[in-house]
């Protein structure tokens, strides 16, 4: 691939005049003069970007600098502009380097003699020389520097006090080519080339198209093959795909079909009446159906209209009731009124359920008003993930009535690619006190909507924030374990003329980049069409428990921590609703966890079956002791283990139970003494607590400090119950007070505790690694086997073993970072042994 000079190059370093005058370095002053286009006169335009906002109100309020018309004569020197009174933050430490400086932009237009403003074609670029002075003295000159655009504006840092930070100055073309220079370091001059997955990102209000064409050029080399926001002559010329978008998601399905048609005829119609918009709707890779979306809002919907839709609902699954009207207010509450009637309860619950099938019902409206109008055109959503770790509060949380129930998009097959976002594991992009808990968190919500999609015709898509090297391949390796095949690298930039913080100015980011596609390239033309393998272990994932406890999050990161504990522990388990269970898909699981408190009474009925034919069930404290509608309820399976009225028994504290803020100082309420085969292990009990049945039919394996019993196995027919009276995954939190780095460390005793179930009932994982943390993935498809391997010791493993049970010996293990693997008999089958730092593919093709 050739790689056209930047057009600033006559900024190079040597063109850069640095005065060092002892100055007062506060202010900030800038003037300009234009070289071309020739003209008479110009009017310049001020301009540019900051990255942070403060308040609602006055100039840091904004993401943008002051606007200011500046005129100057042909040839001549342009007055001082006084930035002093503009809003120029300090540099911010995150992913953006200096980039995080704000950024100004000149704008020109050239005059004719009447002073009127020539065409753009007539002008066709510019070219500036600017100085940056911080007194308005030619004396008190800093930085003095010339600058190209094929644009009729050209943009550069605004580093400050001046004189200190001067060598934290760039410009737009500075900055495009020290990208360039990254990207060739990182791939060694290589460009990565992938036919099958792909690797998305886009330009953030690229104002030149020089520079424009060579970011593209510098993504391209990083194995970028979809980039959106770039100019379309651009991605035509470097043979790129795009993206398309729309915001079209809405409640009223005849307004929706009217105003989409009405873009159809108006704004799309004119777009496609030109070749570059022919090209670019025949070369998009997928097409975006709004953002991190949520349940409809109703506020604003005909209220007749609204209610027909709802009692219609209600009739089509037996609960008909024509007088019912839904309660549009109380599903922007904090809380659903839990100490109301059984029949608001009811009526509640199931307008809940409505929101969620709606929103779904409308999604995939807008799906097929997309493919009707651009057939073959696949389309793309992002469910908004901070729900899943409570980031806004209540009612916002994981799968309540604002939020959106993902198994549903699964079963109305709404989209083509669903994408899980890591904004729930930040690293880099907005620092620590923004960061949750890593690459592991995003690949249990990757987990939920693989579950979502179950066996559905749609795709996994990760969609990856600014992170480091390390942590970037940790996040997209565990994405591939839940078998992602598009990665969206949110997003390029360039930094300085973004309004948020990313990643083309985070020099790790592009190591990580091409490491995790260099892998892929050798890897696609198996682990594309692979899908992971899953262990008969199922978690419960209770909508119903989501809906009525928007404001209690206990169980909620219980059932999140347990999850992490299973994968630590080797298993890939799936989550099931429980409208799953209901239908009987219970029966290829060995072995079901359940955290929620609320458990529909027809799951209830299912599951007890299911534990009577064999199948063991995990209970920690307080789960299944409410049904749907908050009505207090254990069901048979547990009544052998909860006490009748354990709904009022349980012993509940109010906390966030955010690893990163209140989880590590909350005081343990007890501690539970287990007994596991002969090994003992004590467990903080932390939030909840429930004393089980003092009850000589079943075996005790821990008690409370003070004597109560804390944990027991029951028979239940041919099955059996493991009740645990704590919540053990918050006490497998591995987080430290005032922690703000991603190096936990994983205790072992809770992991145990949760491991007893799939112990009990004989079920060991179909890939296992001798190290704990270390999860190994293991994906089929026709063209062989792949294990994905993700590192979370963060420390690098000598030689590390990995033993698939159960399968023949493959005629050979190809590591795609280049270790050798070796391939030894075990009595569990053959086992792989290398080295690992970070991440690794180990491909087993079929010979």
């Amino acid at each position: 691939m050739t790689w056209r000079m930047p057009h600033a190059m006559v900024l190079s370093i040597a063109s850069i005049a640095i005065v060092c005058r002892p100055v007062d370095a506060a202010d900030v002053f800038v003037r300009f003069r234009v070289l071309k286009p020739a003209a008479d006169r110009y009017v310049v335009t001020t301009g540019g970007h900051r990255h942070g906002v403060k308040g609602q109100k006055g100039p840091e309020a904004s993401w943008y600098l002051p606007s200011e018309k500046v005129e100057a004569a042909a040839g001549q020197w342009s007055r001082w502009i006084d930035l002093t009174g503009w809003p120029l933050h300090d540099r911010y430490n995150r992913s953006g380097g200096i980039a995080e400086w704000p950024s100004m932009k000149l704008t020109v237009t050239p005059l004719d003699a009447a002073g009127k403003p020539l065409s753009k074609d007539v002008a066709g670029g510019c070219r500036l020389e600017v100085e940056l002075a911080d007194k308005p003295d030619e004396s008190a000159i800093v930085i003095r520097f010339v600058e190209e655009s094929e644009s009729m504006t050209i943009g550069f840092l605004l580093p400050h006090p001046l004189r200190q930070k001067k060598d934290e100055f760039e410009t737009g073309s500075q900055m495009a080519s020290r990208h360039r220079k990254w990207a060739v370091e990182a791939t060694g001059g290589k460009p990565i080339s992938l036919t099958k997955f792909a690797f998305c990102t886009s330009l953030w209000g690229p104002y030149d198209p020089g520079l424009a064409r060579q970011e593209v050029q510098t993504l391209k080399m990083l194995g970028f093959n979809v980039i959106g926001g770039a100019p379309v002559r651009v991605l035509r010329d470097e043979k790129v795909m795009t993206y398309g978008h729309t915001w079209h998601y809405m409640p009223d399905p005849e307004k929706s079909a009217e105003q989409w048609q009405k873009y159809v005829d108006g704004q799309l119609s004119r777009i496609l009446a030109t070749e570059d918009g022919r090209w670019q709707h025949a070369n998009m890779h997928h097409f975006v159906i709004s953002d991190e979306i949520q349940t409809l809002d109703f506020r604003r919907t005909d209220q007749s209209r609204l209610n027909a839709w709802f009692r219609q609902y209600l009739r089509d699954r037996g609960v008909g009731d024509d007088a019912a009207e839904y309660p549009v207010e109380a599903m922007h509450q904090k809380t659903l009124p839990r100490d109301a009637d059984l029949r608001t309860r009811k009526l509640m619950y199931h307008a809940a359920k409505f929101g969620h099938w709606w929103s779904a019902r409308q999604l995939r409206q807008t799906s097929d008003l997309v493919r009707k109008t651009l057939p073959g055109m696949k389309t793309e959503t992002l469910p908004s993930d901070h729900g899943f770790f409570n980031a806004w509060g209540p009612p916002h949380i994981g799968m309540s009535y604002r939020m959106l129930d993902l198994f549903e998009l699964g079963a109305q097959q709404t989209v083509d690619y669903l994408a899980a976002e890591d904004w729930l594991g930040l690293n880099h992009m907005y620092g620590p006190a923004s960061t949750w808990t890593g690459a592991q968190s995003f690949e249990y919500f990757s987990a939920i909507l693989r579950c979502a999609i179950g066996d559905g015709d749609m795709t996994l898509m990760g969609l990856i924030t600014p992170s480091d090297d390390g942590f970037l391949r940790l996040k997209a390796y565990s994405a591939l374990a839940q078998g992602c095949k598009v990665f969206f690298f949110w997003t390029y930039g360039p930094t300085f003329i973004s309004t948020e913080n990313y990643w083309s100015d985070l020099r790790s980011e592009y190591d990580g980049i091409a490491r995790t596609g260099r892998a892929l390239q050798q890897a696609e033309h198996i682990l594309f069409d692979a899908r992971p393998v899953r262990d008969p272990v199922a978690i419960l994932y209770s909508v119903s428990h989501d809906i009525w406890h928007t404001d209690d999050p206990a169980s909620f990161v219980e059932m999140r921590l347990t999850w992490h504990a299973l994968r630590h522990l080797g298993f890939q388990p799936d989550f099931l609703r429980e409208e799953d269970v209901e239908a009987g898909r219970l029966s290829k699981y060995k072995v079901l966890y359940l955290c929620g408190q609320c458990l529909t009474r027809r799951a209830s009925e299912a599951i007890d079956r299911w534990v009577r034919e064999g199948g063991t069930v995990y209970l920690c404290a307080g789960a299944a002791t409410r049904d749907e509608y908050f009505e207090p309820y254990v069901p048979p399976f547990a009544a052998g283990v909860w006490p009748v009225d354990a709904a009022a028994r349980m012993v509940k504290e109010k906390h966030t139970y955010n690893e990163r803020v209140d989880l590590p100082r909350i005081k343990p309420l007890a501690a539970a003494r287990f007994d596991l085969d002969g090994r003992r292990e004590e467990i903080r009990v932390l939030g909840c607590r429930l004393d089980l049945q003092s009850s000589g039919s079943v075996r005790r394996i821990a008690s409370f400090d003070d004597g109560a019993p804390a944990a027991a196995v029951a028979q239940h027919g041919a099955g059996r119950v493991v009740a645990v009276g704590l919540l053990p995954g918050l006490a497998y939190s591995p987080f430290r007070v005032n922690q703000d780095t991603l190096d936990e460390k994983w205790p072992e005793g809770p992991r145990r505790v949760i491991g007893m179930a799939t112990e009990l009932a004989g079920v060991r994982p179909a890939v296992i690694a001798d190290q704990p943390v270390v999860e190994a993935s293991l994906l089929d498809g026709p063209a062989g086997s792949a294990v994905v391997l993700a590192n979370y010791t963060y420390q690098p493993i000598e030689r590390l073993r990995v033993v698939l049970r159960g399968r023949r010996v493959p005629p050979r293990a190809v590591s795609t970072e280049g270790v050798p693997v070796t391939i030894v008999q075990t009595p569990d089958g053959p086992a792989m042994e290398l080295p690992l730092a970070w991440t690794d593919i180990v491909l087993l093709p079929r010979e």
